[in-house]
């Protein structure tokens, strides 16, 4: 078993970063704006059905809007996949061949 942490002052740092440009709300439509995704793709997203998030783009009676915690997710993914973005390509061929190796040795069993 992994020994737990102790958060360093730099932990509560990113923490505080996380909550100040992360933790806002992003409405469908904006992450529609920079992301090209369909209503099955966002519902994915977002847990939840295609009907749903159907339902958040329609007009009248039918409209619904998007809960909180849904836009925190599409906000919360925005900033995952802009960081995913700007991560340096060595580090994502690290990334890459470690995980190829755990699914080779997964693969093997």
């Amino acid at each position: 078993m992994i020994a737990a942490k102790t958060p360093t002052r730099r932990h509560w740092e990113l923490f505080e970063i996380y909550k100040a440009k992360v933790a806002i709300k992003m409405e469908p439509e904006e992450f529609l704006k920079h992301w090209s995704v369909n209503y099955e793709e966002l519902a994915e997203l977002c847990g939840r059905s295609k009907s749903t998030v159907a339902h958040w783009f329609s007009q009248g009676e039918h409209r619904r809007e998007p809960s909180e915690s849904d836009k925190r997710r599409l906000a919360e993914i925005h900033a995952l996949w802009i960081q995913f973005e700007n991560e340096p390509a060595h580090l994502r061929e690290i990334w890459a061949r470690k995980r190829r190796r755990k699914h080779n040795t997964n693969c093997n069993n």
